[in-house]
């Protein structure tokens, strides 16, 4: 594909090329008739000037005929009409009626006298002059003459000129067309060039500026000040490249809003056959046992008062079970699908941790284990309700796999960058592989302990969406002789934090 600059450079040399070429056509075809037209009008002027000098004597006469030889180059002859020559500009001299011979005479009377026999007399009496060329055959040379009678004489006047002026005129023409036209020719490229380069520049920078676009680049912009038709042009290609940009933006934000709605849509449905086919595999043995045990009691298996406190025991217990666990999957349904409304408010972390302690300490005790907490003196501005219910999954999980007669350490202590909530409990520790499986729903470490020890495998869960709510993380970890559990929220989730409650070391 040729470059519009070349082709712009082509078309205009072209033009220029036609142009010289039509000029030397025009020259070499109608100079010579335009220049012969241009001498006969010249020698008609010096005829009418001389016919009027001659009316005003013969000296001015004289003088007119030396002013247009000098000025004109026109020779002057004035021939009786009896044939005596009175006046030649060869002799430089006025004749008086006598003829005189010699070679000069007879040079200048011959032309003249050719001359007049040549011209047309019944064109002379109707105009008063006649155009005829007159050849020289001794002296190889033409004359373009004008035969004309003076008025108040009757003598016939010659005014001619060599054609070789026209013949040297012509050559110097040719000289001079060349020459200027092949300059006019230089010329014209070199503008061609320049201004080839000033117009296609601007549309070489616009197809640029659309190429970029193509290539999803709107960081090219035309950057060209001219006020026409091109600039106009490379404006509304900035203003489409603005507008493309901004659209495809704005489709690129509906894009990935679209993309984040469908990849929640998805979420929310795996979510719910996850929960569909979880709670039917959780609530399958209770619902067995129940309906079992109901069976049993109704069909009187249960002879005994013990045997059917024992039954009715069972079936509440199970019932019980299975509306702790219903609840949980509602609340972290909640949470998870951001239905869970934040209600800030202030929160003393110490008294949060000794309420929820207090209420644990009936099922520590009754497997002897000893609850501990490290006050902090911490305040913060967050959900007391979501806080709250982090601490009691870590107590319930810690007093479930701490063993009879262990420690558990509840705290809560200040960090560069937030505050975060932790709750140790001895023990065995867990395989490394295990840990970031804690917070699936209805993972248990022990499968065959999980219904002897009474948990639903939800609440390490619901730990794990509540941080994702508040903005904060959750974190186990293995340290000596047992588990950590911890829970932060950073400084940005934390409303007002009072810049004076920190921990005693950082005082």
């Amino acid at each position: 594909m040729k470059s519009i600059k070349i082709k712009f450079f082509a078309a205009i040399c072209a033009i220029a090329i036609a142009f010289v070429g039509i000029l030397s056509v025009i020259s070499l075809s109608f100079y010579d008739n335009y220049y012969l037209w241009q001498r006969e009008k010249s020698l008609t002027d010096v005829y009418i000037e001389l016919c009027k000098a001659n009316k005003m004597g013969d000296e001015q006469f004289i003088n007119e005929i030396i002013y247009n030889e000098d000025t004109e180059g026109v020779r002057v002859s004035v021939i009786s009409k009896s044939g005596t020559v009175i006046y030649d500009s060869t002799m430089n001299e006025q004749l008086t009626g006598i003829e005189k011979t010699g070679e000069t005479l007879f040079y200048g009377l011959k032309i003249a006298q050719n001359a007049v026999n040549t011209a047309d007399k019944q064109k002379i009496e109707a105009t008063g002059m006649d155009f005829v060329n007159v050849y020289d055959k001794a002296r190889a040379e033409e004359f373009l003459c004008l035969v004309g009678v003076l008025d108040n004489t009757g003598n016939y006047i010659i005014a001619r000129i060599p054609f070789t002026y026209l013949e040297q005129n012509s050559s110097f023409n040719l000289l001079f067309l060349g020459v200027s036209g092949g300059l006019t020719l230089i010329i014209c490229i070199i503008l061609a060039f320049i201004i080839a380069r000033h117009f296609t520049n601007p549309l070489i920078e616009i197809a640029d500026v659309a190429n970029a676009m193509a290539e999803m680049d709107f960081s090219k912009k035309y950057e060209g000040n001219l006020n026409d038709e091109i600039g106009r042009l490379g404006l509304s290609i900035n203003r489409l490249s603005e507008h493309l940009e901004q659209t495809i933006a704005q489709l690129k934000s509906t894009n990935v809003r679209l993309e984040h709605e469908i990849k929640q849509k998805e979420k929310i449905d795996n979510m719910r056959q996850e929960f569909i086919v979880n709670v039917s595999h959780e609530l399958k043995t209770p619902i067995a046992l129940i309906q079992g045990y109901a069976e049993g009691l109704q069909e009187g298996i249960a002879e005994s008062e013990e045997d059917r406190d024992y039954y009715c025991t069972t079936i509440v217990d199970e019932a019980r079970r299975m509306n702790k666990m219903v609840m949980q999957l509602l609340s972290l349904s909640k949470l998870e699908l951001g239905g869970e409304n934040i209600n800030v408010s202030e929160i003393d972390i110490d008294e949060l941790i000794n309420t929820s302690t207090s209420k644990a300490r009936v099922l520590a005790d009754a497997k002897n284990q000893d609850i501990q907490t490290i006050s902090s003196g911490l305040v913060i501005y967050s959900d007391y309700g979501m806080i709250e219910q982090v601490v009691n999954n870590y107590l319930s999980n810690a007093i479930r796999y701490t063993p009879e007669g262990g420690k558990i350490i509840v705290s809560a202590y200040r960090q560069l960058d937030g505050v975060q909530i932790s709750v140790f409990n001895e023990g065995e520790g867990l395989p490394e592989s295990e840990i970031p499986k804690l917070w699936e729903k209805f993972y248990r470490t022990d499968k065959a302990r999980s219904r002897e020890l009474g948990g639903t495998g939800v609440g390490l869960s619901i730990v794990k969406a509540t941080a994702e709510v508040l903005g904060g993380k959750c974190d186990a970890r293995n340290v000596n002789n047992g588990i950590e559990f911890t829970f932060f929220l950073p400084d940005n989730k934390i409303k007002a934090l009072p810049p004076a409650n920190l921990s005693n070391d950082e005082k």
